[in-house]
C-alpha cells in the first residue's frame, strides 16, 4: 500500500510544472517588458541627460528625482489605454492632439509642485527649476512630449506588427478554406464523369469492366488520400492522369488517339493536386462530346528546374464550338492557380473554333 502511494506521489511530482525562476520564464511576461523598458529609460535619462549634460553629481537629486517618475508613468499608460483606443484610434485626432497637451500640462504643474514641496522642506537642487514660469513648465512639458513620443512610437510600431501578423493569419486561413471549398467543387464533377464512363462499359457487358473498376479504385484513393494535401509528387499526378486517360480510351475506344509525352525529370518535384486533371476532363468534356469523327489529343507535360509546362490540344466539337466553351471546372482551376501563385503563372486558352489548346506555366 505504501509502495502505491510513493508511486502515485512520484507521479504527480513528475506531471507538476516546475516553479523554479528562470530568465526564459520571466520574460514571457508582458509585464517584464515593461519593467525593464523603464528601468532602461531612467538609467539612461539620469547618465545621460542629468550626469553628463548637467553635471550633477550630488547622490540625494537622484533618489528625489525618481518621486516623478511614478506621475510619468501614469501619464504613459493613460495614453495607451484611454487616449490612444478612444481618440488617435477612432481618428479624432485633434481631439487626441488637444487631450496630449492637457494630460502633459498637468503632469508639468505637479511636477512643479513636488519641486516646490522639495524647496519648502529644506532641499535647494531644485531651488531655480521649482519658480512656476513658463521656461520651467515649457522645459518639464518638453521633456514629457519626447516621453510621451517615444513610448507612443514603440505601442504604434508594436500594434502594427501584430495586426501585420493577424493579417498574414487571417489571409492563410482564408487561402486554405477557399482552396478547400474549390476542390470540394472539383471532385463532386471528376467522379461524375468517370462514373458515366464505368456506366458506358457496363452496358455493353464489357470484359474491361473490372479493370475499369480498380483504375476507378486507384482515382478515388488518390482523390480521398492525396488530394488533400498542399503538395503531392508530380509522379503520383502523373499516374493519376494516366489512369484517367486510359479510362477514357476504353470508353471512346479506337476513334480515340491520345498523344501524352512527358519531357524531364520527374523526381523530388511536387506540385499542388487536381490541376491538370481539369484541363484533360475539359478537353473530353468538350472535344469529344457529340463528336462521331475520329479525334487526336496531343498532351504534353515538360520539367525543367524552375517550371513545369503542361499543354493539351484537342478538337473542338461542332456544338461546343457554337455554344463556347466555359464551365466551373475552368474558372475553379484559374482561380486555384491565382490563389496559389499569384501572379507567378501563366494559363493561355485559345480556341480557333476547330482546336482548342491550353498552355499552362507554373512554378514548381
Amino acid at each position: 500500500m505504501e509502495n502505491a502511494s510513493v508511486q502515485i506521489l512520484m507521479k504527480e511530482n513528475r506531471a507538476r510544472p516546475s516553479s523554479a525562476f528562470t530568465i526564459s520564464s520571466l520574460f514571457r511576461k508582458r509585464w517584464s517588458y515593461h519593467l525593464l523598458f523603464w528601468i532602461l529609460y531612467y538609467s539612461c535619462y539620469a547618465f545621460f541627460i542629468l550626469y553628463t549634460t548637467y553635471q550633477v553629481h550630488e547622490p540625494a537629486f537622484y533618489f528625489q528625482v525618481m518621486l516623478f517618475f511614478p506621475f510619468d508613468i501614469c501619464l504613459v499608460y493613460f495614453n495607451f489605454y484611454v487616449l490612444i483606443p478612444r481618440l488617435l484610434n477612432a481618428k479624432k485626432y485633434l481631439y487626441y492632439g488637444l487631450a496630449v497637451f492637457i494630460s502633459i500640462f498637468i503632469a508639468a504643474c505637479i511636477e512643479m509642485l513636488i519641486k516646490k514641496m522639495y524647496v519648502h522642506y529644506g532641499s535647494m537642487l531644485f531651488a531655480i527649476t521649482s519658480d512656476i514660469n513658463i521656461a520651467n513648465i515649457s522645459g518639464s512639458m518638453a521633456a514629457r512630449f519626447y516621453l510621451l513620443g517615444l513610448t507612443t512610437s514603440i505601442k504604434l510600431g508594436k500594434d502594427w506588427v501584430e495586426n501585420q501578423q493577424l493579417q498574414k493569419e487571417k489571409e492563410k486561413l482564408y487561402l486554405e478554406t477557399e482552396l478547400n471549398f474549390l476542390k470540394t467543387q472539383i471532385h463532386p464533377h471528376f467522379f461524375f464523369n468517370t462514373l458515366n464512363n464505368l456506366y458506358s462499359l457496363a452496358l455493353k457487358n464489357s470484359s474491361q469492366t473490372p479493370g475499369v473498376i480498380l483504375k476507378l479504385a486507384d482515382l478515388m484513393s488518390y482523390m480521398l488520400y492525396e488530394s488533400n494535401a498542399t503538395k503531392v509528387s508530380l509522379e503520383k499526378e502523373v499516374n493519376y492522369l494516366q489512369n484517367y486517360l486510359d479510362l477514357e480510351k476504353l470508353r471512346f475506344g479506337e476513334r480515340l488517339t491520345i498523344s501524352f509525352e512527358i519531357e524531364g525529370k520527374m523526381e523530388n518535384i511536387s506540385i499542388p493536386p487536381m490541376i491538370l486533371i481539369l484541363f484533360v476532363e475539359n478537353c473530353f468534356k468538350h472535344g469529344l462530346k457529340d463528336n462521331i469523327e475520329n479525334v487526336q489529343i496531343d498532351i504534353t507535360l515538360k520539367v525543367d528546374d524552375s517550371f513545369l509546362f503542361f499543354i493539351i490540344n484537342n478538337p473542338v466539337s461542332s456544338l461546343a464550338s457554337a455554344a463556347g466553351i466555359s464551365g466551373i471546372g475552368l474558372k475553379n482551376v484559374r482561380r486555384r492557380l491565382d490563389l496559389l501563385f499569384k501572379t507567378n503563372y501563366q494559363l493561355d486558352i485559345l480556341n480557333d473554333g476547330k482546336q482548342y489548346c491550353v498552355s499552362l506555366k507554373m512554378p514548381v
